[in-house]
């Protein structure tokens, strides 16, 4: 009987699944509509469950835990186990990672997502700026440029005092630098503002404008090649979670991760750029690209940008942050040539 039991024990377990399976439970703050959402992350989960034949899954939370500000720290924490997070909204906490944030870099989103993620493969990881968290993918969305309601901006002398709403502390003075007024609000609150005259307009994505269901509310778009800044999200899977997955399937989640998930970004947000100046243009507002003086001026009044980035950089411990901006630089330029896309402006 003791023998029988014991075969029987030793059968079981031999029939018992050779792999754990791991879900992942994600904090999504984005709409279900949106072209990450929709276009990039969803399609990555099936795609990751398939690659590891269902050992690692997703499960969407019905609400975001806690609040966008705080999602790093959602993850790090393992209060979710996965969640996008936006390092500048921790003003003096990811400082290296704002070189991707620098006024007038590249304004092109199939070029700038996947060159942010290299640049942090290649030059920012081994700092840990995120510690506590695995890094699946780094990019930027779409740079941003200046909508107003009622008078275009067409000139410097244009954006003395007028009051423009930005979503980032680290964006204040750059639009102080160009006379401007800067006031922090959330996007949400763009519609309410402007309509009632509180705010003459606001930094936004191209994309924003329909994103946000704006187009009836913002008359006039001035684009600034490079954008007036650029804007880095993150999606990160706590570092607990993720050493629980074997290292085949992590190896096979990389693959699909990391400038390959930065394209499919890039390629959601150019589209979505294209087409809200599209609507713009078609609801015949209007579009005005800032040129010749008008754009050296801009240059020349957000210069002091990159002298204090290189500073903060020194100070975290990044020994030649001029040669690795200049790499970065040398690395979009080459991009758009790929692309066979112009760098206005530049």
């Amino acid at each position: 009987m003791k023998k029988f039991a014991l075969c029987l024990a030793i059968s079981l377990a031999s029939a018992a699944p050779a792999w754990s399976q791991t879900i992942l439970r994600y904090s999504n703050w984005l709409p279900a509509k949106h072209q990450m959402h929709s276009e990039v992350f969803v399609p990555w989960m099936a795609e990751v469950e398939k690659i590891t034949e269902g050992r690692v899954k997703f499960e969407i939370l019905p609400k975001m835990v806690g609040t966008v500000p705080t999602q790093f720290d959602v993850v790090r924490d393992g209060l979710a186990d996965m969640a996008v997070f936006v390092p500048g909204f921790s003003p003096g906490r990811f400082d290296l990672i704002e070189m991707a944030e620098l006024p007038l870099v590249a304004d092109e989103p199939n070029v700038m997502a996947p060159a942010v993620a290299q640049l942090y493969a290649k030059q920012l990881a081994k700092y840990n700026e995120f510690k506590g968290v695995h890094i699946v993918s780094i990019f930027t969305t779409a740079a941003g440029h200046v909508y107003t309601a009622k008078k275009p901006v067409r000139s410097m002398e244009d954006f003395k005092g007028v009051k423009l709403r930005t979503s980032l502390a680290a964006n204040s003075p750059a639009v102080q630098a160009l006379g401007a007024v800067p006031v922090q609000k959330g996007t949400n609150e763009i519609y309410e503002l402007v309509s009632s005259g509180v705010l003459d307009g606001t930094l936004l994505s191209k994309e924003g404008v329909v994103s946000f269901s704006l187009v009836n509310t913002l008359n006039n778009l001035t684009i600034i090649p490079g954008g007036i800044y650029n804007s880095v999200l993150s999606l990160a899977i706590n570092e607990d979670k993720w050493k629980a997955i074997s290292a085949k399937d992590q190896e096979a989640i990389t693959k699909i991760s990391g400038e390959a998930m930065a394209k499919e970004v890039g390629r959601a947000y150019s589209k979505a750029d294209a087409n809200a100046v599209a609507a713009m243009k078609q609801a015949g507002k209007t579009v005005i690209v800032a040129e010749g003086d008008f754009y050296k001026q801009i240059k020349q009044s957000l210069s002091y940008a990159e002298a204090t980035w290189i500073a903060k950089a020194k100070k975290k411990g990044m020994a030649n942050p001029e040669a690795v901006l200049a790499e970065f630089r040398a690395d979009i330029v080459a991009r758009h040539q790929a692309l066979g896309v112009p760098m206005i402006g530049q």
